[in-house]
Formats: C-alpha cells, structure tokens, sequence
C-alpha cells in the first residue's frame, strides 16, 4: 500500500500527531545530528544519520531499575516510573531499524527485559530512505538496502513534491488513514527510488566469506594482536554501536536509602569480564577478537542475524582510525 504527501503537509501531519503522542526528528544540536522532539518547522533535508544511534531511546544508557529506603525498621521498595505514551520517530534510516529488529531477539527470549519492550512496543516506526552514501558505511555489503525496508511501519522516499510511503503495518495504516496523504501508485513509488550519491560501484567483501572465515581466524593469535595494536580500549565504537546492548548492574547506596540502576558496559573495558580470581580476556587482543567475532559469528549461532548493520559510526568515530571494514577484508581473505 502506498501514499503520497507533500512537504508541507508532512510538517501538518507531524505536528498534529503531537496531540496523540510524543514525535521525535531529526535536528542539528550543537553541530550534531540526533532526534529530538518535533517543533514544527521544516524538516532539514542535509540530514545524513544521527551520530549517537536511536537504541538509546529504547535501552537506555542509563536506567533506575527500583529505589529502595529504609526508615523506622522497614524497607520500602520504590518500582522505576515508566513511559506508556505512544512515541513517533521520524527519520530513521534502513541501518538503524534493523539493528533494532536484531536487538530484539535478545530482549524477548528467555528473560524479557519489560523496559525494552515497553519502549518498542509504544513507538511507530517512520523510516527515510538514504540519498547519500554516510562516510564510513558499509550497509550493502551486509543485505542492507538503504533505499527500502520493512523494518519500519511507514518508509517513506523523498521526491520533487514531498514524499512516497510504504505502509508496512497496521499501526503505519491507522497513521496515515485519514490525514493529509493522498493514495499512490506502486509504479510512483519505484520512479522514487533515485540513486545514492557516493554510492560505491562494487562491494567492499563478501559477507560470506567473512561468517565462513572468522572463526578460522579465532585461534590465530597474531593476527589478532597484529590488527587491534592500535586500539586503546576507549569503547566508542561499542557506546556508538547500535547494535551492541552489553550492560552492568550498579547500586548507588546513600544512608538509609539507595537506587539500583542499569548503564551501558563495554567489552572493550579490561575488567569487562573481570572475575574474582581470574580474567579471561585480560590481553586487549582477547576483547579485540571477542568483540568481532561475537557479531559475525557467536551472534549468529544464536539469532541467525549478524550483530553489525554496517552504520559506520565505529569507522568515522574511531580516535585511531581503526577501521572496522579493513579488519572484515583481511578476514574475507
């Protein structure tokens, strides 16, 4: 099912959907790409992608779990405040929804984590499709394509007059049901998939051979150790991931009273897996090569789904330039 609409009257539809539910877009805030609450002026069409990935709208960096205060002998437990209003996202790119769609599987199996999915389950979906390829991406070489996608429950493409959208879902349906859109053509919709600039004319490796070869890559030490020389542990590219989901349970305890809380971890930290009496990944080639072969290999024992979207992000944002799309290549090999 498709529909059309026309710029201004996005911007109509946007804000009247503020009435219903909190709508988030893309803004430049200090120089930077993130989503923030929708104002109602014309959305910026130089928008790229967001340097921070949106898994922080749905895990959280930082999450009080409960509070708890004693007073007078007994101990009062205090349940965290939650969000149960509908959430919009307009501007998602194809990287990111699938990453989300990969999360997913980890939050819902056998220990449903209720935060995640409350977050999930109240947010629609609103993705935009890619003009320009972001430096640093590698979408395509990992089935992504940056132009369409069903892992939203409206996509839209920019054209001329305003946008085409691809009503993916009920919730997409019900959105756009009696609204400023118009009814449109399957045949308009593919005159408005256009070409992506800086797009590269062949593939950077083949995804295949990377998933065959990683784990024949495991045992050889000095590779390992040869390709991760460089990192310093710093744990941007797992904070700016939008896949990776590891966290840590703290407390934070004051007299009489305390918070336990969830914050993001990273195994590229020394006492990531730090136990009482040993370390098992205490070498920085040891966290390197976990931390690869997790997402292209034990990821996908588990979830049949690579854990990497090909973002782009751990590429632009590494301080020593250690280049995530070199290391596939030399595994690909």
């Amino acid at each position: 099912m498709y529909r059309k609409i026309t710029r201004d009257n996005l911007n109509k539809w946007l804000s009247g959907l503020k009435a219903q539910a909190e709508v988030l877009a893309p803004a430049k805030v200090n120089g930077l790409w993130t989503h923030q609450e929708f104002d109602g002026r014309e959305l910026l069409r130089s928008f790229q992608n967001t340097r921070l990935p949106p898994k922080g709208l749905f895990l959280e960096s930082l999450k009080a779990l409960f509070g708890w205060k004693s007073q007078g002998g007994s101990l009062r437990v205090n349940p965290p405040s939650s969000f149960n209003g509908q959430r919009v996202i307009f501007g998602l790119r194809p990287c990111d929804a699938r990453a989300l769609r990969t999360l997913e599987p980890v939050f819902t199996g056998d220990y449903q984590d209720v935060f995640f999915l409350q977050n999930l389950s109240r947010t629609i979906l609103l993705g935009l499709a890619c003009r320009v390829q972001c430096e640093g991406s590698f979408c395509s070489e990992m089935g992504i394509d940056p132009q369409d996608s069903v892992d939203f429950d409206i996509f839209f493409r920019e054209t001329p007059e305003g946008y085409i959208a691809r009503i993916i879902t009920d919730k997409g349906n019900e959105l756009t049901g009696e609204s400023e859109f118009e009814e449109a053509s399957e045949e308009e919709w593919k005159l408005a998939q256009g070409p992506i600039r800086g797009r590269r004319e062949k593939p950077l490796f083949d995804l295949e051979k990377v998933k065959a070869k990683v784990l024949e890559c495991f045992s050889d030490e000095n590779f390992w150790k040869r390709i991760s020389t460089k990192c310093i542990n710093c744990g941007v590219c797992t904070y700016l991931c939008p896949t990776c989901h590891c966290f840590d349970l703290c407390d934070l305890q004051m007299p009489g009273q305390g918070v336990r809380f969830r914050c993001w971890d990273s195994c590229a930290f020394p006492n990531f897996t730090k136990m009482a009496v040993h370390n098992p990944r205490e070498e920085k080639w040891r966290r390197y090569r976990q931390r690869v072969s997790h997402k292209f290999n034990f990821f996908h024992q588990n979830f049949q789904t690579i854990a990497c979207v090909g973002c782009g992000r751990c590429v632009v944002y590494c301080p020593v330039n250690l280049d995530l799309r070199e290391v596939l290549l030399e595994v690909a090999r």
